[in-house]
């Protein structure tokens, strides 16, 4: 009988194995296929030539921040930390989009811009870009952090390797591509990436309802064997900190933002968010039932990361065949975002930096070759940090979503929305907040992840007094301003 059993998980081993090694295959195939299309011009690696329509737009904005935060992340925390965790997580996610769409998404790309460093420039000056692009190398870099720990947990369990070495090869098997093809690639893995997610987790969801007989049964059995999932286990500033820096997200997050620039107008890039945000709340619906069916499984306290909750519900309750998919899905979840993330870093050196201040002559083939090759080591440094991760997937996205709402979060939407907001209060608000984020993140004088809740205020009240203390922008910003909120076609 035992050996039946070890064949059969061999067997369940080396399918799931197959299905994840063809599909990291097929996602290189496709940076492949789009290489010299992206490497043509700075617009087509870095803005796919900004031609994106609304329902590949919306797919690849979905698929960039489900990330394995919103699985992994979502439903590890919600088991082991309780079910209102994840709803604070996943609130705050899911109006993410509404709120990106009515602030900035349409006015970000009637900019005419290419990256977020280069939209500070044009509204504020030098000075602020050069502080934005330091802030999102740091950001995007400590942000693949939980992605690649997501892959390395996925890849030494399924493929039954070394973390370490699944962290390795799983994080230069999607850098590959990403560097490759640039934002056409990802934008069109994203599309596949982002339609595997969603396929997968309401198959999932379906297999666990009928197996406990709908959602009041399954929740009944999810509470009596883990009495503590429905508690509140954390402080009310943790759960509002987690609100805030989801909320922001989709604003603050250079890896999203960029996908406003990839489409085709203002109009489109406001009707991918819409799209996106109802496929971002499927995602966290479908989240709930799945933490309830790993709180049924009672193993949370055995693990060694909690987080693998969701890779053990995926194996009690569905077929080798179905697991290996959607261990895919998974897959597909952390590819998507850290494709994104490398992006955002390789612009910010190479088209930001490089371009703007180092080379000016420098041809659009050297810059792309140098975002190239930023990818790469932004890869390497993302997969050092991970080889030794510091906390659950979701406590970590939410350093970087809060940290990156006290940086950019009122220097950007006043930016957008206040003529009067000038370069001192942006470069006041910008730092200030940055350097509040990090004393509180240091200190640990507040509950977990609720840094935002002080530093994105110090960040609103620098940028405004600064500003007011200072003289008004030139009346060419001012102009400018006015034009982000205006229905003309520019020429970009």
């Amino acid at each position: 009988m035992n050996g039946l059993i070890k064949k059969g998980g061999k067997i369940m081993q080396v399918l799931e194995s197959v299905i994840l090694g063809s599909y990291l295959v097929g996602m290189i195939l496709i940076g492949v296929y789009f290489t010299r299309r992206a490497h043509s011009s700075e617009s087509n690696y870095w803005t796919a030539g900004r031609s994106i329509n609304t329902f590949v737009g919306a797919f690849a904005l979905f698929a960039a921040l489900a990330s394995s935060s919103s699985l992994m992340g979502a439903v590890g925390s919600g088991v082991a930390l309780g079910v209102p965790f994840l709803f604070a997580y996943g609130f705050g996610a899911v109006a993410i989009l509404p709120f990106t769409m009515f602030l900035v998404s349409g006015q970000l790309r009637r900019s005419g811009v290419s990256t977020l460093p280069e939209f500070f420039k044009q509204r504020y000056g030098n000075s602020v870009q050069i502080i934005a692009v330091g802030i999102v190398v740091i950001g995007m870099t400590f942000y693949m952090v939980p992605q690649l720990t997501a892959s390395g947990l996925i890849g030494s369990y399924v493929l039954g390797i070394d973390y370490k070495t699944a962290v390795i090869v799983l994080g230069i098997g999607f850098t590959i591509y990403a560097a490759l093809g640039g934002m056409w690639a990802i934008t069109y893995t994203d599309l596949f990436q982002g339609g595997i997610i969603i396929i997968g987790m309401l198959v999932l969801s379906m297999i666990i309802l009928t197996e406990h007989q709908g959602f009041s049964s399954l929740l009944a059995d999810a509470l009596a064997a883990s009495p503590t999932f429905g508690d509140i286990t954390q402080p009310w500033m943790s759960y509002f900190g987690l609100f805030l820096a989801f909320l922001w997200f989709g604003i603050v997050s250079p890896s999203a933002v960029m996908r406003n620039f990839a489409s085709r107008d203002a109009r489109t890039a406001r009707r991918s968010a819409m799209w996106a945000c109802l496929l971002y709340a499927s995602v966290f619906l479908f989240g709930l039932i799945v933490a309830s069916g790993g709180a049924t499984l009672g193993v949370s306290e055995t693990l060694a990361n909690q987080d693998m909750i969701f890779v053990k519900v995926i194996e009690h309750y569905m077929s080798p065949l179905l697991a290996g998919l959607m261990l895919a899905g998974l897959l597909a979840a952390i590819m998507s975002s850290s494709d994104a993330m490398l992006l955002a870093i390789s612009a910010g050196v190479a088209r930001d930096i490089y371009k703007e201040y180092l080379n000016k002559d420098a041809t659009e083939k050297m810059v792309t070759r140098l975002g190239f090759i930023v990818m790469i080591i932004a890869s390497i440094v993302g997969i050092a940090f991970a080889i030794n991760p510091p906390n659950l997937i979701a406590i970590m996205v939410g350093w970087v979503g809060g940290g990156l709402l006290s940086a950019f979060g009122f220097p950007l939407v006043l930016g957008i929305w206040w003529k009067r907001a000038n370069t001192a209060g942006a470069l006041a608000g910008m730092i200030g907040g940055s350097l509040t984020f990090l004393i509180l993140v240091i200190t640990e004088p507040f509950a977990l992840v609720s840094e935002p809740i002080i530093a994105a205020p110090v960040s609103l009240i620098l940028v405004i007094v600064v500003s007011l203390m200072t003289d008004a922008p030139s009346q060419d910003i001012q102009e400018r301003v006015e034009s982000y909120h205006t229905d003309m076609k520019r020429s970009v």
